[in-house]
């Protein structure tokens, strides 16, 4: 894959990731008219997706590891197999979300990247999220519908929704990725001096 198109793939998963975070906070808003069942439903579909996005968002930005080219992991759609797979390849595949910092230097101004701590959604945080919405996207077996009550659970935990959707935004606003040991790609997820698109490109690490 080249350069260019990996970037470009990339670019096309995070605005992916955009879109889906804001319809999730529209249905969270009582935006959708949906009942709370269908809501919560839609919500945890989303938070599903928005996992496997960043899964497959990794694979691309690694497309130059040549065994992934003839490894199930590249027909994988599972979050949590092709996070397994990646760890197995390379140690630090995963995105790692940073603050950019405006310097002036002289007359001008640079841009500094400086690592959070803690990060807001570490991969083993993903995984757990990927697993939790397993439940709540299926309607359980024979013996769970006749053990459980009659009536549909009208709950909906909306701050832990809302906060698995902020920790994603957060992780991902600013973002690094060690493509090998002199590269990097970094992605701005709602870049504000082009109209909040998608900026990705890649840097070499400083010697």
């Amino acid at each position: 894959m080249s350069e260019e198109k990996k970037l470009r793939l990339y670019a096309s998963l995070m605005e992916e990731v955009k879109l889906r975070l804001d319809c999730t906070s529209a249905a969270l808003n009582g935006r959708t008219g949906f009942p709370n069942p269908i809501v919560r439903e839609f919500c945890y579909l989303q938070l599903r997706m928005l996992c496997e996005l960043i899964a497959l968002g990794c694979l691309v930005a690694h497309g130059d590891i040549a065994s992934l080219q003839s490894h199930r992991t590249g027909r994988a759609y599972s979050a949590e197999e092709i996070l397994a797979r990646l760890s197995e390849l390379r140690p630090h595949f995963y995105p790692i979300a940073c603050k950019q910092t405006r310097i002036q230097v002289g007359s001008s101004f640079e841009f500094e990247l400086n690592i959070l701590h803690p990060q807001p959604l570490p991969k083993e945080d993903l995984l757990s999220l990927y697993g939790k919405t397993h439940k709540f996207l299926h309607r359980g077996n024979i013996k769970k519908l006749l053990s459980s009550a009659t009536s549909i659970d009208m709950e909906i935990n909306l701050p832990e929704i809302s906060s698995w959707g902020q920790k994603i935004a957060n992780h991902l606003a600013i973002q690094m990725i060690a493509i090998s040991e002199k590269k990097v790609m970094l992605c701005t997820l709602r870049n504000a001096d082009d109209n909040h698109r998608v900026q990705v490109a890649t840097a070499k690490k400083p010697e």
